[in-house]
């Protein structure tokens, strides 16, 4: 038995939450976001189950993952690329049959060079205005002028990406919604894509012709209660050492925790070279059977250790110990160590296997 730590990937979870969220917005299609590795669960093998699932329209950052997705989904499927075409890409884009999402003005000029020299898009472009989020997108007010120039040559998708999205009294979604009517109503035949993961709960205004969820879909971010959302993976590791201690022995670098009894300790095949933040010291949990044991003193690189006495007729070397999974939540989890499900899933190492299941 390998004492690597694993990540067991449900790709029949995945597949069922993007049921749900397509469920939750009858009128209009779902999309998914498969940038980063799929957030850390592997792109090829999510986007082949989410596109037997009934999902043609993908998202990922950067070209080389559209390629990836391409390579996964076959010829049919519409990839977007996020973060735009760059100045030398249009053959990529061209052969991997990419849909390049616009965010400046130089990146149209590189695609009006492009769609002049000949260039082709099968599936068209989109268009990404910002709407108050500030960090990547055309300017709401430059919209005028961009409906003018695009004449004869209109963008197949209209986009925006929303703030404040879980957050559902925020004001800054309805502001963000009413700038995105005044610029979608001067592309009157064009689709729009608004909503993520957050915005599919927000409800129907946000939700357009396509909405393109992706932390949701891997089981993580702020569901509303009646929302059933299944963790895409389960995380854990094996003990390597179970080991008694007294009251004031320390555990761990620094010392940084004390016991003040007696305890039982295991120790796991897992750290912050596996990807496991080390900010989760002193404050992370893991699980035996259905067990919660805190974690005591610092996540190291290679190793973590747990108070295991509440689960002492379990503790065993071998056994694998959940951090990620029913019975440890994703976004708990990331709480406790100060940061968001989206961390703590993409920043998973290689050294974590991957073990996919359906």
């Amino acid at each position: 038995m390998s004492l690597r730590p694993r990540a067991r990937i449900h790709l029949n979870h995945i597949a069922e939450n993007w049921r749900t969220l397509q469920a939750a917005q009858p009128d209009g299609l779902t999309g998914a976001v498969i940038k980063a590795d799929a957030y850390g669960h592997g792109l090829p093998q999510v986007a082949e189950v989410l596109h037997d699932a009934g999902c043609d329209h993908f998202f990922v950052a950067h070209s080389f993952e559209g390629e990836s997705a391409r390579r996964a989904l076959g010829p049919n499927p519409v990839v977007y690329v996020l973060n735009g075409p760059g100045p030398y890409e249009e053959p990529l884009y061209r052969e991997a049959n990419l849909t390049p999402v616009v965010n400046s003005d130089h990146q149209f000029q590189t695609l009006v060079t492009w769609l002049q020299t000949g260039g082709k898009l099968k599936n068209g472009y989109a268009l990404h205005f910002d709407t108050g989020m500030n960090r990547l997108g055309i300017p709401a007010g430059d919209a005028p002028k961009l409906a003018e120039a695009v004449e004869g040559m209109l963008p197949s998708l209209i986009m925006s990406h929303l703030a404040c999205s879980e957050e559902h009294g925020n004001g800054m979604n309805a502001f963000q919604q009413e700038r995105l009517s005044a610029i979608s109503a001067l592309f009157p035949d064009v689709p729009v894509s608004f909503a993520n993961s957050g915005g599919v709960w927000l409800g129907q205004d946000y939700h357009h012709a396509l909405t393109r969820p992706g932390i949701a879909l891997y089981g993580g971010g702020m569901p509303p209660k009646d929302a059933k959302l299944l963790p895409g993976m389960t995380l854990e590791a094996p003990i390597l050492q179970v080991r008694s201690i007294e009251a004031g022995e320390s555990v761990g670098y620094g010392a940084t925790w004390q016991s003040s009894e007696p305890h039982l300790l295991a120790t796991l095949a897992i750290g912050y070279g596996d990807g496991f933040p080390r900010s989760a010291s002193n404050k992370g949990f893991a699980t035996i059977g259905t067990q919660r044991c805190p974690i005591v003193g610092r996540v190291s690189m290679d190793l973590i250790t747990i108070d295991a006495t509440s689960a002492r007729n379990l503790a065993r070397p071998g056994v694998f110990a959940q951090l990620i999974g029913l019975d440890a939540p994703l976004e708990e989890q990331a709480s406790l160590a100060g940061t968001i499900g989206y961390e703590l899933t993409t920043g998973l190492l290689p050294r974590v296997t991957r073990i996919y299941e359906d």
